[in-house]
């Protein structure tokens, strides 16, 4: 696989090398937004493009009463992310997930937080995904994105599939999202977008 497709689908030895540079890159986001966020005991949360499960880890030492799921459509990451929260897997409080965010195996109406950091990007459908995050979300439930928001013209900014606020609230609003929110004032480059079932 070409290095430039490593972000979207890591694999193999150089996707394993690459799912710990994001952990290890991603960290300040992880945590700068857990130190923002008062999140209930008793949430059900799934992070989307888990990668190698730092998230995850993150949440699982905030909170015992935590249920949680990571979706990756890499094998690697999933092996990845297991490793990392072995125990979590084995008392049965975490479940990995390999597959699509197009077609996501979790019951209608089942979570009440679903988490995307830097990974829509990368979703080649951008509407099925929305709306099967939509489906799975109990009512009142919350989901999270946390992108990068590059200068018009960039690299980045040509690799993204939502390329403005306005873009970003209009999609949420047309699978039925409200009280669509962004803040710029995150982190320097970062775009974060919360809407509510």
């Amino acid at each position: 696989m070409k290095l430039e497709n490593q972000g979207a689908k890591p694999t193999g030895t150089i996707g394993k090398i690459i799912g710990r540079l994001m952990n290890k890159f991603h960290t300040s986001l992880y945590t700068s937004y857990l130190n923002t966020k008062d999140i209930p005991d008793n949430y059900r949360i799934l992070d989307i493009g888990c990668g190698g499960g730092k998230f995850l880890n993150y949440l699982s030492q905030r909170s015992d009463g935590f249920i949680l799921w990571g979706l990756d459509h890499s094998k690697e990451m999933i092996d990845l992310s297991g490793q990392l929260n072995r125990e979590d897997l084995k008392k049965g409080r975490l479940k990995l997930l390999k597959g699509s965010v197009h077609k996501i195996d979790i019951a209608n109406n089942s979570l009440d937080l679903v988490t995307a950091f830097e990974t829509i990007q990368f979703w080649p459908d951008i509407d099925i995904a929305l709306s099967e995050v939509f489906r799975i979300l109990d009512k009142e439930g919350k989901f999270l994105i946390i992108n990068r928001y590059p200068k018009k013209g960039t690299k980045w900014w040509k690799m993204a599939n939502i390329k403005s606020e306005e873009d970003y609230k209009t999609k949420l609003e047309n699978v039925g999202f409200c009280n669509v929110s962004i803040d710029l004032n995150f982190k320097n480059g970062w775009i974060i977008t919360e809407g509510e079932k």
